[in-house]
């Protein structure tokens, strides 16, 4: 059970990854909301149920979070850069040039500005 709620953390991952790059915008929150949504759906499918009293949907959001800030985390300790830099309104012209950088097999956009 718990090997398919994972496997639909991975199949899922990189665009948790693109949305966790907005900076609590309301489409990163209705993303996160509707993939809690789903996970539900897809464990309750499979018979599993989270006791409501200790795991409330928004437990269950929050423990994705950290789901996914482990991964990178992880794989930032081992020097693969993974996710995407947090967006940022448009620099005013000549304050910075952005440059992509691959790692693991997430794209991350990092600023070159000093």
């Amino acid at each position: 059970m718990q090997l398919q709620l994972e496997d639909f953390l991975i199949e899922n991952r990189e665009e948790y990854l693109r949305h966790s790059a907005m900076n609590y915008t309301s489409q990163q929150r209705q993303y996160n909301n509707r993939l809690t949504e789903r996970l539900l759906e897809l464990a309750a499918q499979h018979g599993y149920v989270f006791d409501e009293e200790d795991f409330d949907f928004v437990t269950v959001r929050d423990r994705i979070r950290c789901y996914y800030k482990s991964y990178v985390q992880s794989k930032r300790k081992k020097g693969i850069k993974v996710g995407y830099a947090p967006e940022r309104k448009k620099a005013k012209a000549g304050e910075g040039k952005q440059a992509r950088t691959m790692g693991g097999s997430s794209e991350e956009i990092v600023s070159t500005e000093k």
